[in-house]
C-alpha cells in the first residue's frame, strides 16, 4: 500500500514540476544538471538535433515502423522562435521524405506561435500541412494543457477546411472529449487518441486510473467503429487487448487504424502488433526542449525513475541503446 501511495505521489510531483517554467529553464541552462538528466532523457528521445535523430528514424523504418516525428518545444513567446521551429519541421520532411512511407509530423501549436499570434500559428501549421501533403505525409497536432484546448481545436477546424492531411490529438481523461471527438469525426484529419498526461483539475479531467481507462475504452470504441483514420496511442496492455478484441468482434477493417507508441517504451510490443498485420507507428521526438517530455515519461510509470538513475550513472546514450526496448508503461 505504501509503495502505491509513493508511486502516485511521485507521479503527481513530476507532473507538477513539469509545468514549472523557471525550474525547466534552470535545468536546461545549468550545464552539469542538463548533462546528467539528458542521459536519462536519451532513452526516450531521438537526441537533441536532427542529425542525432535521423539514424534512429531510419533504423525504426527498417524494422517496419512508421514515424511521427516531433521537434520538441512549446510555449514559444517570440515570433522568431516559432518561425525557426517551423523551418526545422520542414527540414524533417526534406530529410526523410525519400525514406519514409507516410511520414507524420507531430508539432505543438504553441511551439509554432499560438501564444504569440494565432495568425502566425495558422500560417506555420498550414505551411507544414502543405509540405507534408506534397511528401504524401500527414501532420498530427499535439494536444496541450486545457488552457489551450479550445484554441487548438478551433485552429484544427479552420485549417482542415483546406488540408485533409491535418490530424488532431484528443485526451481521453478530459470530460469534454466525447463532444470533441464527435466534432472531430466530422472533419477529414486523422484522430489520435491518448489518455492525457497534463496535471488538470478534477472539474476538467478524470483522475488517472480506472476512470480514465474506462473513458479511453468508450472513446476508442466510438473511434474504431466510425471507420475514421485514427491512431490508438497507448502502451497499456489491457487497452491494447480491448482494441484488438473489439476490432475482431465487429469485423472492422484494419486499413484506417494505426497503433502508436513512444520511442523507447514497449517497442517490442509494438513489433508484435506489426507482425499481426496492424499498421504501427513510433512517436519519435527530438530537440533540446526535452525537460517536459522526460517528466511525463517518468510520471506515467514511476519505476522508470529507477531506470533513469541507472542511465545517469552508466552514461547510456542512443549509440548504446537499441531503438527497440522493453520498458513498460501504463500510458
Amino acid at each position: 500500500m505504501q509503495e502505491n501511495i509513493g508511486a502516485t505521489e511521485a507521479a503527481a510531483a513530476l507532473r507538477h514540476i513539469s509545468r514549472n517554467e523557471p525550474f525547466k529553464s534552470y535545468v536546461l541552462e545549468t550545464p552539469g544538471l542538463h548533462d546528467l538528466l539528458l542521459k536519462a532523457a536519451r532513452r526516450f528521445i531521438g537526441g537533441e538535433s536532427l542529425t542525432d535523430c535521423l539514424p534512429i528514424a531510419r533504423a525504426l523504418e527498417k524494422l517496419g515502423f512508421g514515424l511521427a516525428v516531433d521537434y520538441m518545444g512549446e510555449s514559444t513567446r517570440d515570433r522568431s522562435t516559432a518561425e525557426q521551429a517551423t523551418d526545422e519541421f520542414l527540414r524533417v520532411i526534406q530529410a526523410l521524405r525519400q525514406d519514409s512511407e507516410g511520414l507524420f509530423l507531430s508539432p505543438d501549436l504553441s511551439h509554432l506561435g499560438l501564444l504569440v499570434d494565432p495568425e502566425l500559428a495558422h500560417k506555420n501549421i498550414a505551411s507544414l500541412a502543405e509540405a507534408a501533403r506534397d511528401a504524401k505525409g500527414e501532420v498530427i497536432i499535439n494536444m496541450e494543457g486545457t488552457d489551450r484546448t479550445e484554441a487548438i481545436l478551433e485552429m484544427h477546424k479552420r485549417v482542415c477546411q483546406r488540408y485533409e492531411n491535418l490530424g488532431i490529438t484528443l485526451q481521453a481523461y478530459l470530460h469534454r472529449t466525447p463532444k470533441d471527438l464527435s466534432d472531430a469525426l466530422q472533419r477529414p484529419g486523422r484522430i489520435r487518441l491518448v489518455k492525457g498526461a497534463y496535471e488538470e483539475p478534477e472539474a476538467l479531467a478524470f483522475r488517472w486510473g480506472q476512470a480514465t481507462d474506462s473513458a479511453f475504452c468508450a472513446l476508442m470504441e466510438t473511434l474504431l467503429a466510425s471507420g475514421h483514420p485514427c491512431l490508438i496511442a497507448t502502451h497499456d496492455e489491457t487497452l491494447l487487448q480491448h482494441a484488438q478484441t473489439f476490432i475482431r468482434k465487429h469485423s472492422i477493417p484494419a486499413t484506417p487504424i494505426e497503433f502508436e507508441m513512444n520511442f523507447g517504451i514497449c517497442q517490442a510490443r509494438l513489433g508484435e502488433l506489426r507482425d499481426r498485420g496492424y499498421r504501427t507507428r513510433v512517436y519519435l521526438p527530438y530537440g533540446k526542449e526535452w525537460y517536459l517530455y522526460l517528466c511525463h515519461r517518468l510520471a506515467e510509470f514511476p519505476p522508470n525513475v529507477f531506470r533513469a538513475i541507472v542511465d545517469i550513472s552508466e552514461g547510456l546514450g542512443p549509440e548504446k541503446d537499441s531503438p527497440i526496448t522493453t520498458s513498460t508503461s501504463s500510458l
